[in-house]
């Protein structure tokens, strides 16, 4: 029988990088973090998520990591809350291009943040943090 500590690892590393929300008065943020490789799992969830068909209708939601904290909802216009990321089907495309160029330019030590070029009414951003190749998600999780 695995542990529930053993789930959680397993859970991370299958996601690939580390995510968490630092809830501020004026505006929260998203932060992940992970290796290249491992950042480049977030793009392949959005492109998972926004090539299944029933995703297309509002309020459609998937949760991500051992947690499910991480929630990309579709909604009828561009935004990133504390609560989720959401946006029309096309907004979320969207969104994956502009990572998935971002990720392009970054090097381990650098990090980029994504805020009014996805939604002009965000109440929170979504910071990416580049790791070393061999960085471990589990590192980061203070439970484990």
């Amino acid at each position: 029988m695995i542990s529930i500590d053993q789930r959680i690892k397993d859970e991370w590393r299958e996601l690939a990088f580390y995510y968490d929300l630092e809830k501020k008065e004026n505006k929260s943020e998203w932060s992940c973090y992970g290796s290249k490789h491992g950042l480049y799992n977030f793009v392949k969830l959005l492109e998972n998520y926004t090539t299944e068909q029933t995703n297309d209708f509002l309020s459609e939601h998937d949760h991500y990591g051992p947690y499910n904290y991480l929630k990309v909802m579709t909604w009828h216009k561009a935004e990133i809350t504390e609560n989720y990321i959401a946006g029309t089907i096309a907004d979320l495309k969207n969104l994956k291009n502009i990572i998935a160029g971002k990720l392009e330019k970054t090097r381990p030590g650098q990090s980029f943040t994504i805020d009014k070029e996805y939604g002009t009414d965000n109440t929170s951003t979504l910071t990416f943090f580049m790791m070393k190749d061999s960085f471990d998600p589990v590192s980061m999780d203070g439970n484990l």
